[in-house]
């Protein structure tokens, strides 16, 4: 059975036009740069953090808003497995302290001509071939069986995801007021004072 990605050709340039916008804005925000997010796991800079975490906060409003105000929308959470989880992020974690890229800033990063990210790159593809040819194997030694629980806090607790929204904004905005304030008075940065 063969699997069908995209629907119709006005699917493919969308997701290209969205694809270009991304890594634009990965490019601006700086986090398509290797030493931004090999500082980021030394915990020398937390530009990527910030950047991430303003990411969640204004996708989370914006899906929310879509949800309630315009039309019910249904969140699609992927089934996996624990071991499959725990594989998964040990290998994009190592690859990602090798390469000092993402999957996603790497393929920025090559837009700007990085030598590193060619590497990295190759190394997608070759990933995303032997995946592909291994993918019956993988799928039956990491089955489904004991699925993580798809439940979203707010099934758990009663409490409304504005809630959660709303806190997770504030603390994005105080982490960039903190850091922006610190810039203009002393020229350092949130990350100076996590390293003291």
């Amino acid at each position: 059975m063969e699997m069908q990605i995209f629907s119709s050709l006005s699917d493919v340039f969308s997701a290209l036009g969205i694809g270009i916008l991304f890594g634009f804005f990965l490019q601006k925000a700086g986090v398509a740069n290797f030493r931004t997010i090999k500082d980021q796991l030394l915990l020398k800079d937390f530009t990527v953090m910030k950047v991430i975490l303003t990411a969640i906060a204004t996708g989370s409003f914006g899906l929310f808003l879509v949800r309630e105000y315009i039309g019910s929308i249904e969140f699609i959470i992927s089934t996996t497995t624990l071991p499959a989880a725990f594989f998964g992020g040990c290998l994009f974690g190592v690859g990602m302290a090798l390469l000092g890229f993402c999957p996603g800033t790497c393929v920025a990063a090559l837009a700007d001509m990085s030598q590193t990210a060619i590497w990295g790159f190759f190394g997608m593809i070759i990933g995303a071939f032997v995946y592909s040819h291994n993918a019956p194997f993988i799928v039956e030694k990491f089955k489904p069986i004991d699925a993580i629980d798809k439940s979203q806090i707010t099934d758990i607790l009663p409490i409304s995801p504005w809630f959660f929204i709303f806190f997770l904004l504030l603390v994005v905005g105080l982490l960039w007021s903190i850091d922006i304030r610190l810039t203009k008075k002393t020229g350092a940065q949130l990350n100076d004072i996590f390293l003291r």
